[in-house]
């Protein structure tokens, strides 16, 4: 898998792609809880090494934080209400505050 460890710079289009697939693989996700069909931990083992191939820029800094949140909230068991909160934070690009 390949790693960006530094600063790069992305382009509008290919950051709403990368949104936009990650929106959608959340959604898939709260799917399969509903279904009793997750296994959280690979989840998380899955989510983090996803996050950590992200670039490092401060462009994706606020979508790595939501991220990270939905991923503590999986962990914990968070209510799917609070969960799927996430995913629009995720399609606007994360938390800017």
């Amino acid at each position: 898998m390949h790693t960006t460890t530094i600063d790069t710079h992305t382009s509008s289009v290919e950051f709403d792609f990368v949104k936009g697939h990650i929106a959608a693989t959340m959604t898939l996700i709260h799917g399969l809880i509903d279904q009793g069909l997750i296994d959280r931990e690979r989840l998380d083992l899955f989510f983090a090494s996803f996050i950590g191939d992200l670039p490092h820029s401060r462009e994706t800094l606020g979508l790595r934080l939501i991220l990270d949140q939905w991923r503590q909230g999986l962990r914990d068991g968070d209510e799917e209400a609070e969960l799927k909160g996430k995913l629009f934070e995720v399609i606007r690009g994360g938390r800017t505050n």
